[in-house]
This record gives structure tokens, sequence and C-alpha cells, in this order.
């Protein structure tokens, strides 16, 4: 439970008058949001639960879909598809078995092409 103090309002301190406010929290502003949410796009869980992981494992025949390995269950981690940063849903559909290496790999390459998305182009004018 919250106790409720008596504030001073600020015409109090400027005008001398006997008036006082109740406030829950002094300190309690209202900000505006300095970073949107999330996307509604997005799933709130991003790891694939247990369910969903024997029937991915199941569906490759228990081996990498990159390198067609077999999979060690030490070794076996779960990849989106499509990135689950870039709205890629949490569901079977959207998730592949790897081993660790191909999962390095795959996931390095995915970070590559996004920064070159944002990098800007060269100029071909050799003036400038």
């Amino acid at each position: 439970m919250v106790k409720k103090r008596r504030v001073p309002s600020v015409s109090d301190t400027i005008f001398g008058t006997p008036k006082m406010r109740t406030v829950k929290n002094p300190l309690a502003i209202d900000f505006p949001k300095l970073y949107p949410s999330q996307p509604k796009e997005k799933d709130s869980r991003r790891s694939f639960s247990p369910t969903q992981q024997k029937a991915i494992l199941h569906q490759q025949d228990n081996k990498c879909a990159i390198c067609h390995e077999k999979l060690d269950n030490r070794a076996t981690e779960f990849d989106h598809r499509k990135p689950w940063a870039s709205g890629g849903r949490t569901i079977k559909e959207n998730g592949r078995a790897l081993c660790a290496n191909c999962h390095k790999i795959a996931t390095h390459e995915t970070r590559l092409k996004r920064i070159d998305k944002k990098r800007k182009p060269k100029s071909t004018n050799p003036f400038f």
C-alpha cells in the first residue's frame, strides 16, 4: 500500500497559501517514453519450447539443417529462419536445429547483412 503524504504545492511556496495537495509519490513524473515499445508482431517468447524443439529435431531427422551432420544433444542449437529481432515468430515452421559451428556462421552472416544495409554507399565520383 502506498502511503499518501501531504506536500505543499508550488503556489503554496510562492504565495504562502495554506492549500495542501495529496500526492502518492512526489517523484513520480510522467516522462514520454524514450524508446518505443516492441512491435506487436514479435512473440513474447524468444526461445523454442521443449515440445517445439523435439518436433524440429524429428522433422530434420536429428541432423543439422546446414551441414546435415548428426546432432549431439549437448551441442544442438535452435535458430529462427527469419530472425526474431526482425519479426520472425517462434513457431515450429520458423525454427531449425543447427550444430554449434553452423549456428555461429549463420548468425554472423545475418549480422553482416544487417550492418551492410545500414551503411551508406560510397560515391562513385572520384573528386568527392
